[in-house]
């Protein structure tokens, strides 16, 4: 069945990937953006440039059609939320989340270690809150003002060849090239997901009836180290490591790893992070080469 579907941020990096694999399913997509970035879906998507944080904009762009399901990759806050389901409505509201919104890291984190329920939600913006605490936010007002239809994912570290942060290959371009890095986290082990990977299990969503929170990773985990072993067998280079280096972009992240259970229980299959990081890595390598 054919649904009229809205993305709000498709242009670049997982939201790609969601975008493609919605086009894959047969659905007609409109992507929502600010307009500022290129895609390269030409006619297979409609298209619609509004402002996220100004009502008067989603008012006017995004209540033209109904649509059956909306994917929010662009709600850091409750006040987010609260705006835009004001003024539209939707059977299916999927939401980016984070891991962030677990207060404490540790091994085999699973959706009941945050409960959104727990305390009542108030409506918070960019400016008073830090990332973690805007999507707490995010997930008490899904799950306390719209709880009948929505979705949101807690994702790790999203990472693929196309990730525009640049955190993964920090670390393998400042070991190819001989730069110093300061890393408090060596050893740590951390889950990961790949970009079209997440893609793909945002797509998944919107053809289930899950509402709630929902974890998304790939299955294994892999640290630092071991990924610094492996690029060093592969270019004879040992990492600069220094407390004077550059600091390192996952500094600051205990060890853990995220249960997909439930995820998987409701039908979606995650790959083996150890099936494809070391691929990843070998075009980190090449990139930081040429």
């Amino acid at each position: 069945m054919t649904k009229n579907v809205l993305v709000l941020g498709g242009t670049r990096f997982f939201g790609k990937h969601l975008v493609n694999e919605l086009l894959a399913q047969g659905m007609k997509v409109t992507i929502a953006t600010r307009g500022k970035t290129p895609d390269s879906f030409g006619s297979s998507v409609e298209r619609l440039i509004f402002d996220r944080e100004d009502e008067t904009s989603i008012q006017s762009v995004l209540t033209k059609e109904t649509y059956d399901v909306i994917y929010d990759n662009i709600a850091y806050t409750s006040n987010d939320i609260d705006i835009l389901m004001r003024h539209v409505t939707t059977e299916r509201y999927i939401v980016t989340s984070s891991m962030s919104v677990y207060p404490t890291f540790h091994e085999n984190l699973v959706e009941q270690d945050f409960d959104p329920t727990a305390q009542a939600y108030r409506l918070v913006t960019y400016d008073q809150v830090n990332y973690a605490e805007g999507k707490r936010s995010v997930e008490e007002i899904l799950s306390q003002k719209y709880p009948q239809n929505s979705a949101f994912v807690r994702f790790p570290y999203v990472i693929g060849i196309d990730d525009y942060t640049k955190r993964l290959s920090f670390y393998i371009q400042s070991l190819c090239q001989q730069k110093a890095m300061s890393i408090d986290n060596l050893t740590h082990q951390m889950s990961f997901i790949d970009s079209q990977e997440a893609g793909k299990f945002l797509a998944f969503l919107g053809t289930n009836t899950f509402t709630g929170p929902v974890n998304a990773a790939a299955k294994g985990t892999i640290s630092l180290a071991e990924i610094f072993t492996y690029v060093s067998e592969k270019t004879g280079l040992k990492p600069l490591l220094s407390p004077d280096g550059e600091a390192g972009k996952y500094n600051g992240t205990p060890p853990y790893s995220i249960n997909v259970a439930l995820a998987e229980a409701n039908g979606f299959q995650f790959s083996q992070l150890s099936d494809w990081i070391y691929a990843l890595c070998d075009q980190e390598i090449k990139n930081a080469q040429s």
